[in-house]
C-alpha cells in the first residue's frame, strides 16, 4: 500500500466501543475508545494498555526503585508513629490507615532490630514473626542484620458483621478503615501495597473491587480471593479508583471472628503506581 499523506479538516476520532472487547493478536497496534469506562486503550503484542498510565510504564519498568514515589502514610508504614527518617523505632504505633473495625483488634507482633543478634549483631532477638518475614524477602546477610527498623502490627478480626462480603470460602466482614483519610490521587486512583500474612484462618482479599491487584508480582484476576495462612508471607499491590477522592474501607481486608492478618511495611500511593518491585525489602519514606 502506498501512502501520500493525509490533509484533513475537523475532527479525528479513534475507533469507538461498548466495553473493552478480550485482547487477541489482531489487536495489536489497535487504538479504541471504551464507553463504559470512558478511556482509551491501545494493544500491544500481549494486552490492553490503560492510556491513563501507559506513558508511567516506560519508566516505571527502567527506574521504579530511583522514582521519587512518597507514600501518604504518616508512618511510612513502620508503625512507630511519624519518627520521620531515622533508623530506630521505639514503640509500637497502629496507623491511623489501619483503625480496627467490627470489634477488632491492632497489636504488635514483631520488630525489625537493626544489627540484630539473630543474624549475627548485638542489639536484640526477633520475633519467629519478624525471621519468617526476612526470610521470605530474600534479603543478602547484610540486609538481615542491618536496615531500618520498623514493627509488624497484626489486625485480629472481631465479632461485628458490618460491611458483609461473599468470598470463595464465605462471607467475611470488614476488618479495618482508613479514619477517611484523603489518600487519593486527582485522576482517583490510589495504590497501596504491603506484605501481609493470614494467621489463624482465611482473610478475604475484595479483589473484585480492585482496578488492579497483584501478588508477589503476578496480576490477579478482578474477583474475591481467600489468603491462607498455608501461603506465608506474601507482598501484594493493589489499586483501586474511586472519583469522590477517598475510601474509608480500602484496602478491604476481611476476616472472621479470630482471624489475624500480620502486616508489614505497608505504603499508600496517590496515583496508578504502575509497577512496584516487591523483592525490595527497603521501608519507602
Amino acid at each position: 500500500m502506498k501512502s501520500h499523506g493525509l490533509d484533513m479538516k475537523g475532527k479525528f476520532i479513534v475507533e469507538r466501543v461498548s466495553t473493552l472487547p478480550s485482547w487477541t493478536s489482531a489487536d495489536e497496534g489497535r487504538e479504541i475508545y471504551v464507553e463504559d469506562e470512558n478511556k482509551k486503550y491501545y494493544g500491544n503484542d500481549t494486552e490492553w494498555v490503560d492510556y491513563t498510565y501507559a506513558e508511567t510504564d516506560a519508566y516505571a519498568d527502567g527506574s521504579i526503585l530511583n522514582w521519587p514515589f512518597k507514600t501518604q502514610m504518616p508512618d511510612n508504614g513502620r508503625f512507630a508513629g511519624d519518627i520521620g527518617q531515622y533508623i530506630y523505632a521505639s514503640t509500637f504505633s497502629n496507623s491511623s490507615f489501619f483503625v480496627p473495625y467490627n470489634s477488632g483488634t491492632a497489636t504488635q507482633v514483631g520488630k525489625f532490630i537493626h544489627n540484630n543478634n539473630d543474624y549475627g549483631g548485638s542489639a536484640g532477638s526477633m520475633t519467629q514473626t519478624t525471621i519468617d518475614l526476612i526470610e521470605t524477602q530474600n534479603r543478602d546477610a547484610t540486609d538481615k542484620r542491618y536496615g531500618v527498623e520498623f514493627f509488624i502490627m497484626q489486625l485480629t478480626a472481631g465479632s461485628g458483621t458490618l460491611v458483609a462480603i461473599t468470598f470463595p470460602g464465605g462471607t467475611r466482614y470488614l476488618m479495618s478503615t482508613t479514619s477517611s483519610g484523603a489518600y487519593w490521587g486527582i485522576n482517583g486512583y490510589g495504590t497501596f501495597s504491603s506484605w501481609i500474612r493470614a494467621i489463624n484462618g482465611p482473610i478475604g482479599l475484595y479483589g473484585a473491587a480492585f482496578v488492579n491487584w497483584e501478588i508477589n508480582g503476578v496480576t490477579q484476576l478482578q474477583s474475591n480471593y481467600d489468603l491462607s495462612p498455608d501461603d506465608g508471607w506474601i507482598f501484594v499491590k493493589i489499586v483501586r479508583q474511586d472519583a469522590i477522592g477517598y475510601d474509608n474501607g480500602f484496602p478491604f481486608f476481611c476476616g472472621n471472628d479470630g482471624n489475624g492478618l500480620q502486616i508489614a511495611i505497608p505504603a499508600m500511593f496517590n496515583g496508578y503506581v504502575y509497577d512496584i518491585e516487591y523483592t525490595a525489602p527497603i521501608v519507602n519514606f
